[in-house]
């Protein structure tokens, strides 16, 4: 009589069918700065009125947290209008400053993307001439 013969599974098939994902696997970003304006280490000769950021992806505007600082005076709060345009630019900030003179500035700010993730970051600009 001929014993037939089985296929025999080794470890390492085992491990390679027990990697396979058996479903897509959950998207882990965070929010990232795409553009802004001005960008980041400008040289301006007239200071901006507003700083605007634009991100890879919506962002929940009624949780970000903003300051300016200019390396004389402690931080202040900037605080984000919220406008009718947060529907049609839901990756955007538009940034309202104060006046500002000459000076280097740092923007830190702190995001919460849509998909729960904090992002922080630091917009710096030097202003050459006050507006």
């Amino acid at each position: 009589m001929t014993r037939l013969s089985r296929p025999v599974v080794g470890p390492a098939l085992l491990l390679l069918v027990a990697c396979v994902p058996l479903g897509p696997a959950p998207a882990v970003a965070h929010a990232i700065v795409l553009e802004s304006s001005p960008t980041h280490d400008a040289v301006l000769e007239r200071a901006p009125e507003q700083v605007t950021l634009r991100f890879n992806s919506k962002i929940e505007k009624r949780f970000t947290r903003l300051t300016l600082a200019d390396g004389e005076h402690p931080p202040v709060a900037v605080t984000l209008p919220v406008g009718a345009d947060d529907a049609a630019t839901p990756d955007r900030l538009v940034i309202p400053l104060p006046h500002l003179g000459a000076g280097v500035y740092v923007l830190r700010y702190r995001v919460l993307a849509v998909d729960g993730h904090i992002t922080e970051g630091v917009l710096r600009f030097t202003v050459n001439v006050a507006r």
